[in-house]
């Protein structure tokens, strides 16, 4: 079950009760960034019971009634999205997806809408969001083909903007932190288009946290960032790690696409994620990337892509394996987790398909769910763990202890697991526990 899912089933199904009690016909659409989900599990559109799934900024529909909600709404009630009508024109586009699934035949409706909100017309929150998090920016720039986020426009919140949001989850809230959601915070005030290859803006980014402090938070730090923009500009982590008073009792943590150890897929599908350096140098960007995260008291948390547009190799999975290990025993206090994530076609790689990890897990992959996990058991959990939080020490210390028992149990789950596969399976198992330990 996905996180999403998680929040949002029993919503669900409290209004599919409702509507069966009172004989409503109102249509239920669902959308937002999550909307992928759908196309992976499609037989969710009918137990939800959703007339629509729209894909597509909301920010410019939900908020604005003045805006381009009032035609969604009015077309909504009109019927105008049951059918498909190529030759209306509209800004909405309807789409009727049909999916084959365990040899059953879904149907999804999907409404498109591209028109990215302006800055101005993205409202501020009324009531404390979840964790504290604030939004500074939409877009990333980076151009990566497996994300639909480089498909949209880059957008900068001014810093009062996102004093105000903060100063809600304060008042309101509580909150005490400020989760500072971006796609690639290292983007934030560039232009990508006149800025030579992706170079940060270091005087932005440092008044933008200078700003998040001085409501008063005690801890703050970004969603995501890229290993290539942390250290495209030497001053930048040093000077940012000073404003917002990171230290070894104050780690910072950071999610950064690590997506694979290949160089040749790294290049053919995310070369701009290494701007301004090269695909061929790779390598280096993420040794010294971690390096420099973790002088400033930062830990990255890194997610992998596994069947990268189902074009990821033997070769390709053991140079990830490799790029672990060799920082391992390179840097061995290093701190970062790796959490591995199959292929989802979304971008500009959408008309892909999913990676079916169930089906077409070989050898070298499950070599590298095992690596990862091996990696996060004897680097996160037994060695620093506990030395990176920040609130309760006793509950951290019982964290610890919880996931240091428990944390070996993936670990043999997939030993089982290659058993059943058979022989090849097991000598990757035994190589990585031989050679890459």
């Amino acid at each position: 079950m996905s996180y999403d899912e998680f929040y949002n089933r029993d919503l669900h199904y409290r209004i599919n009760a409702a509507k069966a009690r009172t004989g409503s016909k109102a249509k239920v659409i669902a959308g937002a960034s999550g909307t992928w989900q759908y196309n992976y599990d499609p037989a969710k559109i009918e137990e939800y019971g959703l007339y629509g799934v729209v894909e597509g900024e909301l920010g410019g529909i939900g908020p604005e009634l003045d805006g381009a909600a009032g035609p969604f709404f009015d077309a909504l009630a009109a019927g105008e999205f049951d059918t498909v009508n190529p030759f209306k024109k509209s800004q909405f586009k309807v789409e009727i997806k049909e999916f084959v699934r365990n040899d059953k035949t879904h149907h999804g409706r999907f409404i498109h809408y591209w028109n990215e909100p302006s800055v101005d017309e993205i409202p501020n929150i009324v009531n404390p969001s979840m964790h504290g998090m604030i939004e500074v920016m939409r877009g990333c720039g980076r151009g990566c083909k497996f994300c639909d986020v480089t498909l949209r426009p880059l957008r900068y919140y001014p810093v009062e903007k996102v004093q105000k949001e903060i100063e809600i989850n304060m008042k309101y809230g509580g909150l005490k932190n400020a989760w500072v959601q971006s796609d690639d915070i290292f983007v934030y005030g560039l232009n990508p288009r006149t800025t030579k290859n992706m170079q940060p803006n270091r005087e932005a980014i440092e008044e933008l946290f200078n700003g998040i402090m001085a409501t008063g938070i005690e801890h703050t730090n970004p969603t995501h960032g890229t290993l290539a923009g942390a250290i495209a500009d030497e001053r930048l982590i040093p000077n940012v790690s000073k404003i917002i008073r990171s230290s070894p009792d104050n780690h910072i943590g950071i999610q950064c696409g690590f997506e694979t150890g290949s160089i040749r897929l790294i290049g053919k599908y995310a070369d701009r994620k290494l701007s301004p350096y090269r695909p061929d140098e790779w390598h280096w960007v993420v040794k010294n990337g971690i390096k420099t995260l973790n002088e400033n008291y930062w830990v990255p948390a890194f997610t992998l892509i596994m069947g990268l547009d189902n074009d990821e190799t033997p070769e390709d999975s053991w140079e990830t394996i490799q790029l672990i290990h060799e920082i391992e025993t390179e840097q061995p206090d290093s701190k970062f987790t790796t959490t591995p994530l199959t292929f989802v076609p979304i971008g500009l790689l959408e008309k892909s398909d999913f990676y079916d990890i169930g089906n077409t897990m070989d050898a070298a992959k499950l070599g590298v769910m095992y690596k990862t996990w091996q990696h996060n058991f004897k680097y996160g959990i037994q060695k620093f763990m506990g030395k990176v939080g920040h609130d309760n020490p006793i509950k951290n210390w019982f964290f610890t202890q919880l996931a240091s028992t428990l944390g070996g149990v993936p670990l043999s789950a997939m030993e089982k697991f290659a058993r059943r596969k058979g022989a090849e399976h097991e000598r990757v198992i035994e190589k990585i526990r031989a050679n890459y330990w």
